[in-house]
């Protein structure tokens, strides 16, 4: 997984999809403070490292300089500054509830606003679908991504998030069924 709920383990491309753009537009910019003061901690830390790696290895190989060490620290500190990016998810997964409830109210929210196509393509539906439909593809994606099917209590606020966004889908389709947006039967 790329450190974001964008990777279904069901081959989703309208979830895989969904949850990229909403991770990009909506709840990165969320984590945008987290990310600085985790962007600011492990550059320090890990420009320290590399400087002592420097230090270590300028003394071994007799180099007496500096240039070696300053590279090192450089190396170490920008690499450091990256990799927070690599780790939202696991921010995520420590949020406390408050925040959770928010990227929740993101994802839901983004249904609610988005296309009809979009939420019957999360539900893996077209525009063709009958409430017939629309129940068993509920059924199967419920059982596949509700919170207690998650293998672990790592996955579980994945399995949350995706069960969210199927949850917002279907609402969103089961109301245009009932305003005779879609076939009814």
């Amino acid at each position: 997984m790329s450190a974001r709920p964008n990777d279904p383990q069901d081959g989703s491309e309208a979830l895989h999809a969904f949850f990229e753009r909403v991770w990009r537009e909506d709840i990165a910019p969320l984590l945008d403070d987290h990310r600085r003061a985790q962007r600011e901690k492990a550059a320090r830390t890990a420009g320290r490292l590399a400087a002592g790696a420097g230090r270590l290895a300028d003394g071994l190989l007799g180099l007496r300089g500096k240039p070696f060490t300053r590279f090192m620290t450089i190396m170490g500190s920008t690499l450091g500054a990256v990799l927070p990016d690599v780790w939202d998810w696991r921010w995520f997964r420590r949020a406390d509830a408050s925040q959770r409830r928010a990227v929740e109210e993101h994802v839901r929210g983004r249904v609610d606003q988005g296309e009809l196509d979009e939420a019957l393509a999360l539900l893996g539906l077209d525009r063709r679908a009958n409430a017939d439909a629309l129940r068993s593809a509920w059924r199967g994606l419920s059982q596949r991504w509700h919170p207690d099917k998650a293998p672990d209590d790592a996955s579980r606020d994945e399995y949350r998030l995706r069960f969210v966004a199927l949850q917002a889908a279907h609402d969103r389709v089961g109301a245009a069924l009932e305003r005779g947006e879609l076939p009814a039967r």
